[in-house]
């Protein structure tokens, strides 16, 4: 049987995205997707990753997550190092049918971020079912082969 995950590619263009956390793992999700035309906000306790400040088109909410936050959203990340809150905010998505992520778990959300080789020919995701090492290790290897 094959993993539930179904690779696809998801138009951003407008599209309400909240990120949970301020770290570094915070970071790299909004870096992957900020050239995208969506709306993102993060919610955090504090940003302990200051790049994130960098990023000037993103709004940025400091205190506690609220559930109204998930309002409107078309697709949220869990990105803090609080595994049972990550699993809170996967349960609370899963119920109003938004995509989420969750970086404490393999397994635990509707959708991976892959990791991305882009081109002006191709783009390419890569997931080794929910092991980011592995997907990274293979994007390297497609930077240096000839696409063209």
């Amino acid at each position: 049987m094959k993993d539930s995950f179904f690779p696809i590619f998801v138009n951003l263009e407008n599209k309400e995205i909240l990120i949970i956390g301020g770290g570094k793992i915070a970071y790299r999700k909004i870096k992957n997707i900020i050239d995208y035309p969506c709306k993102i906000t993060v919610i955090t306790k504090e940003i302990r990753e200051k790049k994130i400040l960098d990023f000037s088109n993103i709004n940025i909410i400091i205190g506690d997550f609220k559930n109204e936050y998930l309002n409107n959203k078309f697709m949220v990340i869990a990105a803090t190092d609080d595994e049972n809150f990550n699993d809170y905010i996967v349960q609370l998505c899963n119920e109003k049918n938004i995509l989420v992520n969750n970086i404490t778990s393999k397994n635990n959300m509707s959708f991976r971020v892959p990791a991305i080789f882009e081109n002006s020919e191709f783009i390419i995701g890569i997931s080794a079912f929910g092991n980011p090492k592995k997907s990274k290790y293979l994007k390297e290897k497609f930077k240096n082969f000839d696409l063209n």
